[in-house]
């Protein structure tokens, strides 16, 4: 951790932000120029050093990180029409994560490095396609990274690269919506609520074979209102979501079966998923020159039928946003519990295992040191899943060079 702190501290040191915008200053002018001309080119570079500081699993620091290429196309400034965009997604992560550390956790102290690596490869590419009508209705088509979606939301967000670490709040996990999907979205604003209907694909779109053969397992519909409210002119958000898959999953109820002698088995899968989440985000204080700035409260719940789910319920609740006097600056403490299924349990305790509760409390702080520069600490206590495992403590730090 010593040898982490000592290189960003000298990178932060040595810039400042003059120097900043001088070495980047060449990436502006081109940025501007082809914006002016219906295309947007942005992204970054964010590493990480993160260690596990105690817990059952490997000592030491995990060095790695994660590069974003982004693209974006107004087809109206292209000369084509008004509403069309298209935009892409690049990403390439290298190095380690500290994810690989643990032994007892279940999910990812890592949302960053974790994709697209989970899917067996290091780079990714999403790409999709948007047709606006008016104001009203929105409708995309493509492969989307669901942690950009992720990303989006105001208070927790982030997608791991610029508020929370730990995929129990940076990309809550439903188990019906894998990291990257081949599908449609559709957005309705009708005041005062908005309505988004997702159809894709259940599988994961890293694999090849969900983009040649979309909809060949399954299909999976989520649709979700969100519905502002202000309380003492603050402004916050109620999202309800409802999603149902026809895929087919593992049922655990069967498990025992496999203790059966070949050619005894029952139907080992199940088809369907349900999952349902209701979720809050409430400013305690905005910006007032900038509404979309500030700090406050957020929460979620969620429950599924736990079979061939293996989340039975979640429960997520925090605080974080913007510093007051420093706008740019984000900050956030929360903690989660991953209840996983029943069903599962069960099915484990056939063959001598057992899975509990996961529990994580995270504490984070992301500073703007220089124009295009983003440096902060991360903290994590974690109760792992795996029973007999003892509690861990992640430490890490993380840079981000924005473009």
């Amino acid at each position: 951790m010593r040898r982490l702190i000592a290189a960003l501290t000298v990178v932060t040191v040595c810039a400042s932000p003059a120097a900043a915008d001088d070495w980047l200053q060449p990436i502006v002018n081109l940025q501007q120029s082809l914006a002016a001309l219906g295309i947007s080119l942005g992204g970054g570079v964010t590493s990480f050093g993160q260690g596990m500081a105690a817990g059952d699993g490997k000592d030491g620091i995990s060095f790695g990180g994660k590069t974003d290429l982004l693209l974006g196309l107004d087809g109206a400034k292209l000369g084509l029409w008004s509403g069309l965009n298209v935009s892409a997604h690049f990403e390439y992560a290298f190095g380690h994560s500290a994810s690989e550390q643990s032994d007892g956790a279940i999910l990812p102290v890592n949302t960053a490095l974790a994709f697209p690596q989970l899917g067996g490869t290091n780079t990714d590419l999403s790409l999709i396609v948007t047709q606006k009508f008016g104001d009203v209705v929105t409708i995309s088509l493509g492969k989307f990274n669901m942690l950009d979606v992720a990303a989006r939301t105001p208070l927790m967000g982030g997608g791991g690269e610029t508020t929370f670490w730990n995929i129990g709040f940076a990309a809550p996990v439903s188990g019906v919506t894998p990291p990257y999907i081949v599908g449609g979205i559709a957005t309705v604003k009708a005041t005062p609520a908005t309505f988004t209907l997702m159809v894709y694909d259940p599988r994961n779109a890293q694999d090849l074979d969900v983009i040649g053969h979309p909809f060949a397992q399954g299909t999976t519909t989520s649709l979700s209102v969100m519905v502002p409210l202000t309380v003492f002119r603050l402004t916050g958000y109620h999202t309800v979501r409802a999603v149902y898959s026809t895929a087919e999953g593992f049922n655990f109820d069967e498990a025992p079966q496999l203790l059966l002698p070949p050619g005894s088995q029952t139907n080992l899968t199940k088809r369907g998923y349900y999952f349902a989440s209701y979720s809050l985000q409430q400013f305690l204080w905005q910006d007032p020159t900038n509404p979309g700035r500030g700090w406050g409260v957020f929460g979620m719940i969620s429950g599924s039928d736990a079979n061939p789910n293996p989340i039975g319920n979640a429960i997520i609740l925090g605080l974080g946003g913007s510093t007051p006097g420093r706008p740019d600056d984000r900050w956030g403490i929360a903690w989660c519990d991953y209840l996983f299924s029943r069903q599962l349990n069960k099915a484990l305790t056939a063959f001598g295992g057992e899975v509990n509760d996961e529990r994580v409390l995270e504490a984070y702080y992301d500073t703007a040191v220089v124009p295009h520069v983003r440096f902060g600490p991360d903290a994590q206590v974690i109760w792992p899943a795996t029973s007999g495992k003892s509690t861990a403590l992640f430490l890490g730090l993380r840079m981000r060079l924005v473009l």
